[in-house]
């Protein structure tokens, strides 16, 4: 209503200002036709409401991801559709089609590798409009559906019950030492409506070297395998295939394959003088950085050493010239186990991960001027729990910096020096709780410590670090693998939604209306004499 007062006051002014109070007396009628004539044209202007506002109509969100179609079975993507096409035709304003991206209609096939609705979410908050979502249910950040305007729903068609098993999971070091035993982890899970009994194939440069029978497994039941597997001694990239017997719904989730680089050498080195969650989750992401074989050392008691993987006894002379012969040397604990460890790797690059004792927590606030920059843009460091962090003086850069309770004492977690060779320092631990905590926060863990093992490496042939998960490198799509529906149907929604009213622009007849009161007031003013 307030366009219409507006509009009234700004008639009524314009009419006094026209006629005048006195002229308001003698002029009646004139004066009325003016302040109507001024009205209506600033009601227009305004694009007055004209009667009661009325929910906007939504829109129709279609998953068009490929696990519609992963059991082979077309039935529920047909019913998708049917229920797409009925909404519109019922009265809803736009059709979007979400997967991987957000486009708008036609539809043309189910493919997309991914179920995002993050894109939907934030189109239909920038203009109000409720969305009739239509899924089947396996959505990979569902929780950004409850930020969909009031109004919205949910409807999610069943999953499809045929037998099926597939491999979820193969995890297989990168690099290996060439006649060394690596060892090979798999993951087999069953459908909604469970996997009959199978068998498991493991081959090597497609010659089997492993068999293992797979029992029978209940609906989404997971079974994990792991196999050990001999590497050649002589150089070259070797490929390990994990395959299931197959005869169930779904043939192209059955098999995994990984490459494996096999060198006399190791592209990296990692030694932890006290093994904690820190170490653990840094050494995988190191693995997944470096394109070649990674050792990795733990010391579990003073002076004894083992392998990481077979956990076999290595004498401590074995780990020092490891270190000092790798490319890349990783130091967590005790840095100077061995005496200074910018003398004993002389020539590699170097990281070091000296843990500070237990004392007040500083939380991540985010970049110095270095060179991960770029890299670490889009880390979300205003939710990351906190860190232990310790003082450390003389690095170059400050790649990531902390703040006691968010504000005072800023210290640096990661210092980078560039130089003849580069080295990192990282004077604190914690970081395995962004790790566990999973979400952004563990994206942020595998960003910072890829971004670390990249850059000291610099060595621009290998992956981006953070850009290949172990699942894609096995060459396992997402979309295939069974997994729990993660919405339920139902109303959705928590944002304001856009009410419309027909405003006075849509009604042609107020513009008629002003032309006529115009010329009637003229007509009028001439007959009184009034110019």
């Amino acid at each position: 209503m307030i366009p219409w007062f507006l509009s009234i006051a700004a008639g009524l002014a314009l009419a006094v200002l026209a006629y005048g109070l006195r002229g308001a007396r003698s002029a009646r009628v004139p004066f009325a036709l003016r302040a109507l004539v001024a009205t209506l044209v600033v009601a227009l202007l305004l694009d007055a409401p004209l009667g009661r506002s009325r929910p906007a109509a939504p829109w129709v969100g279609l998953d068009v991801s490929a696990s519609w179609l992963a059991g082979g079975d077309s039935a529920r993507w047909h019913t998708a559709r049917r229920m797409a096409d009925s909404a519109m035709a019922a009265g809803a304003d736009s059709l979007l089609l979400f997967g991987d991206s957000l486009r708008p209609g036609p539809v043309v096939s189910a493919a997309d590798r991914a179920t995002r609705v993050a894109p939907l979410v934030e189109a239909a908050l920038a203009v109000g409009r409720p969305v009739f979502v239509v899924t089947d249910g396996m959505v990979d950040d569902p929780e950004r559906l409850s930020q969909l305007p009031r109004g919205s729903r949910v409807m999610v068609l069943g999953a499809d019950s045929a037998l099926d098993a597939a491999v979820t999971a193969f995890d297989v070091p990168g690099g290996a030492l060439g006649g060394d035993t690596i060892l090979a982890r798999m993951v087999v899970k069953a459908g909604a409506g469970g996997a009959a009994a199978t068998e498991a194939r493991l081959a090597l440069d497609g010659r089997e070297v492993a068999r293992v029978p797979v029992a029978a497994l209940d609906a989404y039941e997971e079974r994990e395998l792991r196999l050990p597997v001999t590497m050649p001694a002589t150089d070259a990239t070797r490929v390990l295939q994990f395959s299931l017997a197959g005869g169930d719904a779904v043939a192209r989730n059955d098999s995994a394959r990984v490459e494996v680089v096999v060198s006399g050498a190791a592209a990296a080195v990692f030694a932890s003088t006290s093994p904690d969650q820190d170490a653990r989750f840094a050494l995988a992401v190191l693995r997944g950085t470096r394109r070649g074989p990674v050792q990795g050392f733990w010391r579990v008691a003073p002076g004894q050493w083992r392998a990481d993987g077979s956990m076999r006894s290595v004498p401590e002379e074995t780990v020092r010239r490891a270190l000092q012969r790798a490319p890349l040397a990783v130091m967590h604990g005790d840095t100077a186990i061995f005496g200074a460890p910018r003398a004993l790797t002389a020539s590699g690059a170097l990281v070091l991960m000296a843990p500070p004792a237990s004392g007040e927590d500083y939380y991540p606030t985010g970049t110095g001027d270095s060179p991960l920059v770029a890299a670490l843009a889009g880390v979300p460091w205003d939710s990351l729990p906190p860190l232990d962090v310790g003082t450390m003086r003389g690095a170059q850069f400050s790649a990531v910096v902390a703040r006691r309770a968010r504000r005072l004492d800023e210290r640096t977690v990661v210092g980078l020096t560039d130089g003849e060779r580069r080295v990192a320092v990282v004077p604190a631990s914690g970081l395995w709780r962004w790790r566990l905590r999973g979400g952004r926060a563990g994206d942020a863990f595998d960003a910072v410590w890829g971004s670390i093992f990249d850059w000291v490496g610099a060595e621009p042939s290998r992956d981006v670090p953070g850009t290949r998960t172990a699942a894609e490198r096995a060459g396992i799509a997402a979309e295939l693998v069974p997994r729990r529906p993660t919405v339920a149907s139902g109303e959705v929604g928590e944002g304001a939604p856009l009410d419309l009213a027909p405003g006075a622009r849509s009604a042609w007849w107020l513009a008629a209306l002003a032309l006529v009161a115009l010329c009637a007031e003229w007509l009028l003013r001439r007959r009184i004499g009034l110019r």
